[in-house]
């Protein structure tokens, strides 16, 4: 005998956890009435050439996650730390909003790695940035003013500094606007330094 189970809108999206991100296509066809109730769109993508279109989506309350696609390996060889593979989905998201190819995923978990072992909290206080007062916080370790600076708008309050949507997304953009999208191959081969 087959019992037929009918769930309303609420309950589906009561059942689903708010860490759980749902692609935004089913996510317009399975429940369309979900007013209020924020959906992104995850993907552990099977590939390294993925359209900006379908790269995940994130904001500052996103968490860590378990990375399921493509196979991710250090420039160097080996395997990332899983500290560091938990934030390769919130990485591409930040990754997709300033249109930095999948490609470049490895070279900038590679430093993460390198800058907090995948710690968001990581605080440096013993290089001269902490000397001065300014110590390097959060996954890819920016300082403060740099911070302030190409934070997204809206996020630029320190309390924003150890969020990691927002470290990421403000290191990404300094990095961009700094050294150049190039600064992304040399992370992709291994060659990760201060920035």
């Amino acid at each position: 005998m087959t019992k037929r189970v009918h769930l309303t809108v609420a309950a589906i999206a009561m059942a689903i956890p708010a860490t759980v991100m749902v692609p935004a296509a089913q996510a317009a066809t399975a429940a369309p009435a979900t007013v209020g109730v924020a959906v992104e769109r995850s993907v552990s993508p099977t590939t390294k050439n993925l359209p900006f279109s379908q790269y995940p989506t994130a904001d500052w309350h996103t968490r860590d996650s378990a990375w399921t696609g493509f196979e991710l390996r250090h420039p160097r060889g080996g395997k990332f730390y899983p500290t560091v593979t938990r934030w390769a989905n919130l990485v591409l998201a930040v990754m997709g909003e300033h249109h930095i190819p999948a490609k470049h995923l490895s070279g900038i978990l590679a430093q993460i790695q390198q800058e907090s072992s995948g710690n968001p909290y990581a605080v440096n206080n013993w290089d001269s940035n902490a000397s001065r007062g300014t110590p390097s916080k959060g996954l890819l370790q920016v300082i403060l003013p740099t911070y302030r600076a190409y934070a997204k708008p809206g996020y630029r309050n320190k309390q924003f500094q150890t969020v990691p949507y927002t470290n990421i997304w403000a290191a990404l953009n300094y990095v961009i606007h700094q050294y150049g999208r190039g600064k992304f191959s040399s992370w992709d081969k291994g060659a990760n330094q201060g920035y």
